[in-house]
């Protein structure tokens, strides 16, 4: 599985996931995080500001995109036969991409919204109780400071997530 923006708050937690469940995992990011990746349980790491990811040859069972960088036509030589491009942070490109990509045999895009169901909730928090799902927090903010917190997470530069404190007086 190769996960771009591993990272950020999904990749972060799609790193651990994956991993969890067995996959061998790369991870895409920048240089600076490379070594957080790998202490996730990235199995290998690909600088994009040094190399991208379609150059180096490998394919992948599945790309899970959660940054919303690539398209299924860039990603389609990196994907093997039956391969799945994964488009967390996917547009209406990707969605059309998903209804056209079955036509074609083999490689398909999966896009737009999830099921929430409770069961995987119940699982995720299991996860995190025990340990196996540790959370990334980047950076804190009182909620008198959600500008500066949004500004900090449109620089796409934080690592993991961004929590806003909300505080309740009485």
């Amino acid at each position: 599985m190769l996960i771009i923006g591993a990272s950020g708050g999904v990749g972060t937690a799609l790193v651990q996931l994956a991993k969890q469940f067995g996959a061998e995992v790369t991870g895409v990011t920048s240089t600076t995080n490379l070594d957080l990746v790998v202490s996730l349980g990235a199995d290998r790491v690909i600088d994009y500001t040094k190399e991208h990811f379609t150059n180096s040859g490998k394919t992948y069972d599945i790309i899970a995109d959660t940054v919303g960088e690539t398209s299924f036509i860039r990603c389609k030589p990196a994907l093997k036969p039956k391969g799945r491009l994964l488009a967390i942070a996917g547009g209406l490109p990707d969605m059309l991409a998903a209804l056209w990509a079955p036509m074609t045999r083999g490689r398909r895009v999966i896009a737009g919204p999830a099921d929430e169901r409770p069961e995987d909730v119940r699982q995720l928090a299991e996860l995190a109780k025990t340990g196996v799902l540790r959370p990334v927090i980047d950076r804190r903010y009182d909620f008198t400071q959600m500008a500066e917190a949004h500004a900090y997470v449109e620089t796409r530069r934080k690592k993991g997530s961004v929590v806003v404190n909300v505080g309740h007086e009485g």
